[in-house]
């Protein structure tokens, strides 16, 4: 009987023991985590009724609204210190543009890149600086008026170049050519353009976009002033 005992369990396989603490504490081992992506700049477009930052959106048309954009892109990554790409459409109405200008000014914005069609219907790009310091006096100022003339005279005052519109809007050609003969009579760092209230940004972009790529020009950014100012008067 002893022998029958042992050859009985000769056949059996030995029994498995599964630690279920062991097991439960091996899953639960945590995973390598994904690093969150780097916070980039707000996106930012502009129309003749909307600020839009990364999908957050402010009316142009209220009261408030430069403190509004303010407000919110204070709560923004990338903004502070940063150059930020706008993408403004022809459309935009010069007051509208310059809201949108002051309030990133406010928000410490140095410069941005402006993307706008062409009259062609190609983007152009052109660089606006929101932080100017000391102007030389002799720096050429254009800006185009409700009567679709451009006028064209230096920062501290003087009777101003006149460009009549031609049969497609203001002289283009002329005002910008105006403009870059009177900057590179200057050693000041800055051009300026302006519009009347009643001029869309696209004609004022089409007119810096042009006295910076016609030609060789001595200022090394735009400015683009944000209250319409008096042609031959000094810039205050």
């Amino acid at each position: 009987m002893i022998l029958l005992a042992l050859c009985s369990s000769c056949d059996e396989k030995p029994s498995v023991v599964i630690d279920a603490g062991a097991a439960t504490s091996a899953s639960a081992q945590p995973t390598a985590s994904t690093p969150p992506p780097p916070p980039k700049p707000p996106v930012i477009t502009v129309d003749d009724t909307s600020f839009i930052a990364t999908g957050d959106k402010i009316d142009l048309t209220a009261a408030d609204a430069k403190g509004r954009i303010v407000a919110m892109l204070a709560n923004k990554p990338l903004v502070s210190g940063q150059t930020l790409e706008v993408d403004a459409l022809r459309d935009t109405t010069m007051p509208r543009f310059s809201t949108a200008l002051d309030a990133l000014h406010d928000a410490k914005v140095p410069a941005i890149t402006v993307k706008t069609a062409q009259r062609d219907r190609t983007m152009g790009t052109l660089t606006v600086s929101l932080d100017r310091g000391s102007v030389a006096p002799c720096s050429a100022v254009a800006m185009v008026t409700k009567d679709n003339a451009i006028n064209v005279w230096p920062y501290s005052g003087a009777t101003a170049q006149r460009f009549s519109h031609g049969f497609a809007g203001p002289d283009i050609t002329l005002g910008s050519n105006a403009l870059r003969k009177l900057a590179n009579d200057c050693e000041g760092k800055f051009d300026f353009v302006s519009g009347d209230d009643t001029i869309k940004w696209g004609v004022v972009f089409d007119l810096a976009v042009a006295a910076a790529t016609g030609g060789t020009i001595k200022a090394t950014s735009t400015v683009v002033l944000t209250k319409a100012a008096v042609p031959g008067r000094k810039i205050e």
